[in-house]
């Protein structure tokens, strides 16, 4: 009897396809790449970065954007960025050539989660990683807030010049010195039993990943017009210093349908979210001339989105029963996840490492309220594995 071969077609794995948006940026029309449910936050704020220095070569009539475009178009700039090495000797250009070969190869990593280790002392300080090539060879500087203040000195002298994952490690040790400990077994160890409390107490009230003392060294720190990367709550956000404030770039997908939101103004470690316009004035839904938000996407991303609802209602604008339904039930869930993580910010300290990526499902980690009526950003599309 004859074998028949029956062809199994493999299912190909979808590609990731992100919406666009066209924004006003210092009286200039430009899009923005937007997030979407799960998408690689690093890559996003190094192409928006690039998208508003007028760096990377996509149309304004573009309405998506693939992600295997956009490391095509970051590769391009590599290449073109520093293609200008007049007067370098040969070894100075094999060196620079294998730099920018290696960090193409990276590439990809910022779709999947890099490794980022913080060092508390300055916003600039990350130990380095074969990843931070990527932002160097872009001259795209990379910050974060989550530093110590100097003033608070016994903290100060147990974090100073350490890494998150060395002081992680101490403190895994310390940890386990204290059953040796009762088990008679002396060994040696960096930190004491009282630095090791103060640290825990350091990483505990300040779990946003952003300091009072570091909001200042940011504010203080950035340069007028400075766009750049910033790291907070294993998030990559793209920043910009405009009259002294701070801005992050908005770019959840369920902001799509408002042109005029486009900036949240960094001014709160953990108070409520500000959204501005292109102009970098304060937005309103009352004011907008589209009485409708789309609500496929915005309902599930954001509690500041709730709070527009409410606002527009009571301005009499038309919102149907059934998403006040919606927004009441998902304010309940996003109390309940707060609580959850809050109860879980103990077990994190035993985590060695910062890895940053789209590894959660973002429609179930979302901006929550905190229980003193602020909202904090909680990991809504990085995590801490």
């Amino acid at each position: 009897m004859e074998e028949q071969h029956h062809q199994r077609s493999i299912p190909k794995e979808k590609e990731s396809i992100h919406k666009t948006k066209i924004i006003q940026f210092l009286g200039r029309t430009t899009p923005v790449i937007l997030q979407n449910d799960n998408g690689p936050c690093p890559l996003l704020a190094i192409c928006n970065v690039l998208l508003l220095r007028n760096n990377l070569n996509l149309s304004p009539d573009t309405a998506e954007v693939s992600q295997e475009r956009l490391l095509s178009l970051v590769a391009e700039r590599l290449i073109d960025s520093n293609c200008n090495v007049n007067n370098k000797d040969d070894e100075y250009l094999e060196n620079q050539q294998k730099n920018i070969a290696d960090a193409i190869d990276l590439l990809p990593r910022l779709t999947t989660g890099i490794d980022v280790n913080i060092e508390f002392k300055r916003i600039g300080d990350f130990e380095f990683t074969p990843e931070c090539a990527i932002f160097d060879l872009l001259d795209i500087p990379l910050y974060h807030g989550w530093i110590v203040d100097p003033q608070d000195h016994e903290t100060a002298n147990a974090i100073t010049n350490k890494s998150y994952n060395a002081i992680m490690g101490e403190l895994v040790a310390l940890d386990a010195q204290g059953v040796e400990d009762a088990r008679g077994v002396v060994s040696k160890m960096k930190l004491t039993l009282h630095q090791g409390e103060l640290v825990r107490n350091f990483l505990k009230n300040n779990v946003s990943q952003l300091t009072f003392y570091g909001l200042f060294c940011l504010q203080d720190g950035l340069k007028e017009h400075e766009l750049c990367v910033f790291f907070r709550n294993n998030h990559f956000s793209t920043m910009f210093k405009y009259q002294g404030e701070l801005y992050l770039l908005a770019i959840d997908q369920g902001y799509i349908n408002q042109p005029n939101l486009v900036w949240e103004k960094l001014n709160e470690v953990n108070g409520d979210t500000l959204f501005m316009t292109g102009n970098f004035k304060e937005f309103n839904v009352e004011n907008q001339s589209s009485g409708t938000w789309d609500e496929h996407n915005a309902v599930p991303n954001t509690a500041d989105y709730i709070a527009s609802i409410d606002s527009a209602a009571k301005a009499g604008l038309d919102v149907n029963l059934d998403l006040q339904l919606a927004i009441a039930l998902q304010q309940k869930e996003f109390e309940q996840q707060q609580q959850q993580r809050q109860g879980s910010q103990q077990t994190s300290i035993g985590s060695s490492r910062l890895v940053t990526g789209p590894q959660v499902p973002r429609n179930n980690l979302i901006y929550a309220p905190s229980s003193n009526g602020a909202h904090a950003k909680s990991n809504d599309k990085c995590s801490i594995m």
